[in-house]
């Protein structure tokens, strides 16, 4: 069975199309490193930020299997920003949700899913700030089809926040190719679509929180798979963006079954 978590996109709040059975138990820590000295403004066009913007990342994520057709899943991100001499650090925004089934067989599996986007009480007047400061809904559909070669998991959902900032347009692709019996190759792409309809507002060196952004971006690395252990890593670049930064990272995390 393949399941696909959120390491693969620290950034993108998305789990995997198939769930988990009742009873059992998925952890994810996970570190992320993101920089970029440029943004791409709303035409599209790199610009100087006027320093290196960092983000440094370490977050737990979580799956549990209710029943045999519903997990509920978590994520909890402790940061470290910086840009220039200015730094915060703290737990930004938690991720409470679910992924019910709709429908299932050996080869693929459809589902849906919904979450909640909580902040944690951090200031909103610091540079750079760890969130946006606002409760968010976010929902929509998964699938993903699966084989000897490998997989394809995907989905689409919309988030909406409460006044601010805009809201999104979500969606994902991964692939994963078997190479070897312990050996996958994996490559996401994904975009996050503002719709213009948030309250703008200044939110200082932070490129990955302006109001209202577009952002796609791949991911590529490899799995390695030890039994009920596997390790991750991934390598992050953004290749297209309106209002956000134009960013490099790396991602590396373990995926712990139980």
């Amino acid at each position: 069975m393949i399941y696909l978590v959120l390491l693969i996109l620290p950034i993108v709040v998305f789990a995997s199309s198939w769930v988990r059975q009742k009873g059992e138990l998925f952890i994810s820590p996970t570190f992320n490193y993101y920089s970029a000295s440029e943004y791409y403004d709303s035409n599209g066009n790199k610009k100087p930020i006027g320093c290196t913007f960092e983000k440094e990342e370490l977050q737990i994520y979580g799956e549990y299997g209710l029943n045999d057709k519903t997990t509920l899943t978590f994520n909890i991100p402790y940061d470290y920003l910086k840009c220039g001499n200015s730094s915060t650090s703290g737990l930004s925004d938690i991720d409470l949700g679910f992924i019910r089934q709709i429908k299932r067989n050996n080869l693929y599996s459809f589902s849906y899913y919904g979450q909640m986007i909580v902040p944690t009480g951090y200031s909103i007047t610091r540079n750079p700030r760890l969130g946006y400061d606002r409760f968010g809904l976010e929902g929509g559909l998964l699938f993903g089809v699966s084989g000897k070669p490998g997989f394809v998991d995907s989905g689409l959902g919309y988030r909406d926040y409460f006044g601010y900032p805009s809201s999104q347009v979500r969606s994902y692709v991964t692939g994963g190719l078997n190479v070897y019996k312990n050996l996958q190759i994996l490559t996401t792409l994904d975009a996050e679509i503002g719709l213009g309809n948030g309250r703008s507002k200044n939110i200082g060196n932070n490129v990955t929180l302006e109001p209202d952004y577009k952002l796609i971006q791949l991911y590529i690395g490899p799995r390695l798979m030890f039994g009920n252990v596997s390790f991750v890593a991934t390598y992050q670049y953004v290749i297209y963006g309106r209002n956000t930064g134009v960013g490099r990272g790396v991602n590396v995390g373990l995926w712990l079954d139980f």
